[in-house]
């Protein structure tokens, strides 16, 4: 059988990027991966992260089988029979003895892209019936999530730049040349910034490092570590000094402006600068010329969410491009529309929960279904959380080892667990210390949809990615082990899971559209899997066929036969309709989230005077998170977990370019290369997370020799949160860095 070529997108990151893959099936050999040409969305586009999939798959570190780890620390394979029993027995007796909540659950980001994790993890998390629910998720985008939910009713509805036919982009906190843009599907992101350029734009970055983005922008401004908010404040200060408010036709479901003028008052361009290191006359023209572009938008990313004031910030980019009237319209700030349809209008949603269960150890409430990443150590903690401490650990695509706060305290604590399970292909950190590890077949051996950045994507598409090679024997795809594993768990059958999903989502969404659940049911088949599930939306979706009502609509047949993504036009205005408030309303001065100004107005001497250095992470476009260091054709080139620091502030301390150093904190210290750079702010310095790959019991071995560096994460204090959203901060943390 010759050589094929498939068509997926690639799934490391929002972008998505359309690609296609040469394959020898009976060799099961990926023999090149390239940008699809033909992808109306991504044109082509490609960056090294998609050899990844090819990597992955031929991985000969990956775990393919389920594996016990024996009395004498040895693993060993078993069956998968024997691995749900084992799981669902030690789980279940766990639970018994100590109650539901002594079973703790972290959920990492790599699940995001697997349609599969996404539509059936929730049957193993309501399975397992705790409350101790901790992901990823606060330590990234969280705070955006919290103000979309307090300002439009529901955290998935996200404001997404429309960068195409936008004239002046505002960064702050963001380097999307090197994410391809994060909470925004933008592949091929540097075009479209030298498109904004082309037609007459500007492209503006706020950031305390001069980033790649900010290397092609036609301006960029320093800023101190954490302090976006004071300086968003000050936008908003001057808007309406000048009289620049402009909110259009949202001034007709909008309320609490006024209050939001008179919070703002106190944080003046003069009075903000010493916090940021911005100059009040750089302030005053910035937040002119954004009122003065008719198609202006303000964008921020991690770096103004994982900080002390991370909600406040997020919060203020929806103020500021909501009071210019750039909310909602061409040019702005709009809103995807998912042709699986989770983002029609309907019914208002509950109020936010916080606190039906606080952690042990602090008492830090849950926030919307979150706890907080940084309170994942403590929990596990004896002497922190004692008796109601977490006792057994379910961990999915994750390794909290290095990529949450106490990386060496969460060590600790898994070494205590009585029992702990993961779903994952590797041994690294923070699986070496499970009890049970559970498998999933890698990307290439399913089919896929691009399920995640429908609701993040700059333009409305759709995209099908085909299955490559069909799993090896013994390989599990991740629906059927939380299936599984749920049906254990239950006493039931895992047919019955599947079944119950598929008549909730048809209840769900045809009968939205008055149409025969029966008849819908029928018309699906019985095929096993997302796909079904897919399907279904696809076809009660905006664009959908609705099951013959509207033929010339979309369903997955005619989304498989593209072989690439279906274009579904320019984001188009959806408020106030999706809106999922009271009365569909936008309450800009939620108490959620106007608590926190007090503490902002407190904090300002301490930003204005900082003590030591500050530290920040960064972006590379060769690794996501700690997840591809184990890949040969990603970790050529120089060493990456390297500290840059400004050349004022290594000449005060001795440093020496190339040589090592030592970096302290509040909560730990390390030993590392220091790179001399002008492109940090003075008194920023910048060092990456996700490496520290090294210690006993790892299967990484290009990890392991080729980029171990150390775990920033160690450095990372746990106890400051951004107290609105439980979020950690992970930016701006006081170091000091002395010449070994």
């Amino acid at each position: 059988m010759p050589a094929e070529w498939f068509h997926r997108s690639c799934s490391i990151c929002e972008a998505s990027c359309g690609l296609r893959i040469l394959a020898d099936r009976e060799k099961r050999e990926v023999l090149r991966i390239e940008g699809n040409p033909d992808d109306p969305i991504s044109q082509g586009h490609i960056c090294p992260k998609a050899t990844a999939l090819k990597g992955v798959f031929e991985d000969p570190d990956r775990i393919k089988r389920p594996i016990r780890k024996t009395e004498a620390g040895e693993w060993e394979e078993i069956s998968w029979t024997e691995a749900y029993d084992y799981a669902a027995e030690r789980i279940g007796t766990l639970q018994e003895k100590y109650g539901n909540d002594t079973l703790g659950v972290y959920i990492g980001n790599p699940s995001g892209f697997d349609v599969g994790c996404l539509l059936y993890n929730r049957f193993i998390l309501e399975s397992l019936r705790t409350p101790r629910m901790f992901s990823a998720a606060t330590m990234d985008h969280f705070p955006k999530l919290f103000t979309s939910r307090v300002l439009f009713g529901k955290g998935s509805i996200l404001p997404i730049p429309d960068i195409d036919r936008c004239d002046y982009f505002l960064c702050l906190g963001a380097n999307p040349i090197v994410s391809q843009g994060s909470l925004m599907s933008a592949p091929g992101i540097k075009k479209k910034l030298r498109a904004v350029q082309d037609r007459g734009g500007r492209f503006v970055v706020v950031d305390p490092r001069r980033t790649e983005s900010a290397d092609v922008a036609d301006e960029h401004l320093f800023i101190r570590p954490g302090s976006d908010a004071y300086f968003l404040f000050s936008l908003v200060n001057v808007i309406f000094r000048e009289d620049l408010v402009s909110l259009g036709r949202l001034e007709a479901f909008t309320d609490g402006v006024e209050e939001i003028r008179i919070l703002a008052e106190e944080f003046s361009p003069e009075a903000t600068a010493s916090a940021t290191g911005i100059p009040a006359e750089t302030t005053q023209r910035i937040a002119r010329e954004l009122a003065s572009h008719p198609h202006a938008c303000v964008y921020g990313r991690i770096g103004t969410c994982t900080v002390e004031f991370g909600t406040l910030a997020s919060w203020l980019i929806d103020v500021v491009n909501i009071l210019l009237g750039r909310y909602d319209e061409p040019g702005g700030m709009m809103f995807p529309r998912p042709a699986t349809g989770q983002h029609e209008p309907g019914n208002p949603m509950p109020p936010i929960a916080i606190g039906p269960y606080r952690t042990a150890a602090r008492g830090l409430p849950m926030i919307d279904g979150h706890l907080p990443a940084s309170a994942f150590a403590e929990e596990l903690d004896p002497e922190r959380a004692g008796e109601k401490r977490v006792r057994a650990l379910v961990i999915t695509c994750g390794n909290p080892v290095l990529s949450m706060p106490a990386g060496d305290q969460i060590e600790k604590g898994l070494e205590s667990l009585e029992f702990m399970v993961a779903v994952d292909i590797y041994l690294n950190e923070t699986t070496r210390h499970a009890d049970l590890i559970l498998p999933t077949s890698p990307q290439l051996t399913f089919e896929n949809f691009d399920f995640l950045c429908q609701s993040t994507a700059v333009r409305n598409h759709v995209r099908y990615g085909e299955q490559v090679f069909e799993p090896e024997p013994e390989e599990k795809r991740s629906w059927e082990v939380y299936l599984e594993l749920a049906a254990r768990l239950n006493n039931a059958e895992p047919e019955a899971f599947d079944d119950i999903s598929v008549m909730q989502n048809a209840t769900r969404f045809a009968g939205k559209l008055g149409l025969d659940v029966n008849d819908v049911l029928r018309e699906l088949g019985d095929e096993r899997g997302p796909m079904r599930i897919v399907d279904l939306q696809l076809r009660c979706g905006p664009y959908g066929d609705h099951f013959g009502k509207n033929p010339d609509g979309l369903n997955l047949k005619k989304v498989k036969a593209a072989r690439a993504a279906v274009d579904l036009g320019p984001l188009t205005p959806r408020f106030p309709d999706i809106l999922r408030t009271e009365g569909r309303r936008i309450n800009l001065a939620d108490p959620l989230i106007t608590n926190d100004v007090a503490r902002l107005s407190s904090r300002s001497e301490d930003f204005a005077s900082p003590t030591g250095l500050l530290m920040i992470g960064r972006r590379q476009s060769r690794g996501m998170n700690s997840w591809l260091h184990n890949l040969p054709n990603l970790a050529k080139g120089k060493t990456r977990c390297i500290l840059l620091v400004h050349p004022d502030d290594a000449k005060a301390r001795g440093l020496a370019h190339a040589k090592r150093a030592r970096i302290s904190s509040r909560s730990g210290e390390l030993e590392v290369e220091i790179e001399i750079s002008d492109e940090m702010m003075p008194g920023v310095v910048s060092l990456p997370h996700g490496f520290g790959h090294a210690g006993k019991g790892l299967r990484l071995d290009v990890a392991e020799t080729k980029q171990p560096g150390v775990n920033a994460n160690a450095l990372t204090d746990a106890e400051p949160l951004d107290l609105p959203s439980g979020t950690s901060v992970a930016n701006g943390i006081p170091v000091e860095v002395s010449a070994l």
